[in-house]
């Protein structure tokens, strides 16, 4: 997302200057948004985006895991080895984001329950936990 600045123009000998537009870059260029190795579990989630999930997560130097969001097996192991779980409601049933919450608060790992499974929702989840351990 790129944020846009806009100064105004305090000029009166010409007035036909327009405002000057200044581009910050986004935040996903900051040096600060960096997950360095840390491990990202995606539950659910469109699988046919699978490749853009996991692009997403290793241009910010994590590592990326994903668990369908069908049935239990393999889950808990892919819970306790995360660092941050990224659970879109929009595409699990509710017994799985149950189960997801659970076993996160079993090894006390940081979940994050997002509204839907795009990938800017996933890109400002990790924004908003990139500066946390």
């Amino acid at each position: 997302m790129q944020v846009t600045n806009i100064q105004a123009c305090n000029d009166r000998r010409n007035p036909k200057r327009r405002p000057v537009r200044k581009r910050t870059s986004g935040a996903g260029d900051c040096p600060l948004f960096d997950l360095s190795g840390k491990r990202i579990l995606i539950v659910g989630g469109i699988s046919k985006i699978k490749a853009f999930y996991r692009r997403l997560i290793e241009e910010k130097s994590a590592v990326f895991e994903y668990h369908d969001g069908w049935g239990k097996h393999g889950l808990e192991g892919l819970i306790r080895r995360s660092d941050m779980v990224l659970c879109p409601v929009n595409c699990n049933s509710h017994n799985a984001c149950l189960s997801v919450k659970k076993l996160c608060k079993k090894y006390c790992k940081r979940v994050q329950m997002l509204p839907n499974s795009s990938l800017s929702s996933i890109s400002q989840a990790l924004l908003r936990n990139a500066g946390t351990n």
